[in-house]
């Protein structure tokens, strides 16, 4: 492929086409029932950051719902590679495996189809910087189904948590998720919480296992943080000196506020600016190919 500088690149179904060309079969499982597989993976000069994370944590989702994957590692690596935009580029590639085209809409087993894949690149900014002031976050009951750590596409309890901040007049606001007492993560970003300079955060059983999380893990490694894999309750969460949520989009994202309780000095605190310098000199000189 020679055409890494089309912003509209897309891989469909086996073939390289314009984005805007891809044509989605209204009887694609994805499609109507959400019965789906994907990954976001962040670029940045041309390379993936931990793209093997990435990619494994696809075929692990696959293979969790029981969909074949279409291709071996390396060869997703090398679709992937012909869909980059420039090295110049941030961007972010999204792949999507859906359990494929059955000319009925059955949900019951056997299902007799190929699985369905698109791969495109789309370039982001990362809202937060030093600058940033931090946000407000709000409380919400998780009614995710309870498989939370499959990155699946049936998402319509994500964006309903997120309706019902446009609904409280809170768009930019993040919801964080309760489950049996505990705050568990956020509606697309998994949490942190730091108490007299030691980092907590949920354990990876019932949630998404985050490739940004696991980075922020390796930086507490490497600056000496204590860490512990704990779900605070949302008490200890609003008395904690700092809270942030990680995504590969926002990367560190601080709250400064919970249900209208401040937390700590009420701005972004000393252990993010840290974290989040170190982040960004990982993603730039810590890529792979």
């Amino acid at each position: 492929m020679t055409e890494r500088n089309n912003m509209s690149l897309a891989f469909f179904n086996g073939k390289y086409m314009p984005l805007n060309e891809v044509a989605i079969s209204p009887f694609d499982r994805g499609f109507l029932f959400g019965d789906s597989i994907y990954e976001v993976i962040p670029v940045y000069s041309g390379k993936m950051l931990e793209g093997e994370l990435h990619l494994q944590r696809l075929l692990s989702g696959l293979s969790a719902v029981g969909i074949e994957s279409p291709y071996s590692l390396l060869e997703w690596r090398g679709l992937i590679t012909n869909i980059i935009i420039g090295a110049e580029a941030t961007q972010m590639i999204y792949i999507q495996v859906t359990r494929g085209v059955e000319e009925s809409r059955n949900h019951r087993f056997p299902i007799k189809a190929l699985p369905s894949v698109l791969i495109f690149a789309t370039p982001f900014t990362s809202p937060v910087d030093l600058s940033y002031p931090g946000c407000f976050a709000t409380l919400q009951t998780d009614k995710r189904w309870q498989n939370c750590h499959i990155k699946a596409t049936s998402l319509l309890a994500n964006v309903m948590a997120y309706r019902q901040l446009y609904l409280e007049d809170k768009p930019q606001d993040e919801a964080l998720f309760i489950r049996n007492g505990y705050v568990v993560e956020a509606a697309s970003s998994n949490l942190f919480m730091v108490k007299d300079k030691v980092i907590y955060t949920p354990p990876i059983d019932n949630i998404l296992p985050g490739i940004t999380r696991h980075i922020i893990l390796q930086i507490a490694k490497q600056l000496h943080y204590q860490v512990h894999e704990i779900a605070p309750d949302a008490n200890t969460l609003e008395k904690a000196d700092e809270v942030w949520v990680s995504n590969s989009i926002e990367e560190l994202k601080p709250i400064i506020k919970i249900d209208n309780r401040c937390i700590g000095s009420g701005m972004p605190g000393e252990v993010w600016r840290e974290f989040w310098l170190h982040y960004q000199s990982k993603k730039w000189d810590g890529y792979e190919a």
